[in-house]
């Protein structure tokens, strides 16, 4: 069977939701992105293109993938033969790729399918492992003092100033903090740990879709690093989550900086994840199946 590609949101969902649903953890990524088309964040005029693999024999779909050419392309699932399969319907249909985020082996198998057929370079833009909290979350001594508490509309200001530090510090600068920041505050998806009556830690959560929130982004301004308030907002953020519609958190961070404490508060590695940007030639295409290169 292979890959099916539709501009038509509707028909994507019909086909592959059960699949993305089923492995909700693992597939939270794309689950978000579908959710926010769904909410009409971002734009249904067909600019978007969607897509789910069949086996052979006809047993559901095995992968999917989002692609919106203003952003990296987005895969669910881990096959990489699956995945690198999928630049061949991409380049016939014309579609722009600028880079790819998926489960590690997977992005690896695209970017080498598309630098080949496209001849681009790739660049590994972020790395990450990908953590899975369920059911139990354990606190950990001698945590630092303050409480956590939302973000209101008074901290607009100082939400924007801190997701464009983040986005600064990771290169993640595809989102306007602005827009973000009004986004967070509508559903009350930016926390803060507060010490000393004012903030030094935020958390930034996802919407709960199929029962699984994901902690999008942690930042502490350097200042304020090394004291445990991120690990302090992270049970916080966790906790609330799963006291109310979540099953299931899930958390990505840096590989160069695995979570050293997540054991201890009843996290899970799950796998890794790369984000990687295409740009013109510049050089053999770095792989991910080795050593990675240090990420700057």
């Amino acid at each position: 069977m292979g890959w099916n590609t539709t501009s038509d949101l509707d028909k994507f969902l019909v086909a592959a939701d059960a699949y993305l649903r089923a492995r909700a953890a693992e597939n939270i990524v794309l689950l978000s992105a579908v959710q926010d088309a769904v909410a009409g964040k971002r734009s249904r005029s067909g600019e978007s293109l969607y897509g789910w693999w069949e086996p052979p024999d006809g047993t559901g779909p095995r992968g999917a993938f989002l692609h919106n050419p203003s952003l990296p392309l987005l895969i669910a699932g881990q096959a990489p033969e699956i995945s690198a399969a999928l630049a061949a319907p991409l380049a016939r249909a014309g579609r722009v790729v600028s880079g790819v985020d998926a489960p590690t082996d997977a992005a690896d198998a695209f970017a080498a399918a598309w630098s080949q057929r496209a001849g681009v370079a790739v660049k590994i833009h972020r790395s990450s492992q990908v953590y899975r909290l369920a059911d139990t979350l354990h606190g950990l001594e001698g945590g630092p003092r303050g409480r956590a508490r939302p973000a209101t509309g008074a901290d607009r200001l100082l939400l924007v100033e801190w997701l464009r530090a983040f986005g600064n510090e990771v290169g993640n600068l595809a989102v306007l903090p602005e827009a973000s920041a009004d986004d967070l505050l509508g559903y009350g998806g930016a926390v803060f740990w507060q010490a000393d009556g004012k903030p030094v830690s935020m958390a930034i959560v996802t919407r709960p879709v199929a029962g699984v929130v994901r902690v999008n982004a942690v930042y502490s301004p350097p200042e304020h690093r090394g004291r445990g308030y991120a690990v302090a907002v992270i049970v916080a953020v966790s906790r609330a989550a799963l006291i109310g519609r979540a099953r299931e958190v899930v958390i990505t961070t840096d590989r160069a900086r695995p979570l050293r404490w997540a054991t201890r508060l009843g996290f899970e590695m799950i796998g890794e994840r790369a984000v990687l940007s295409f740009g013109p030639p510049t050089g053999p295409m770095p792989r991910l199946t080795g050593p990675l290169p240090r990420i700057r």
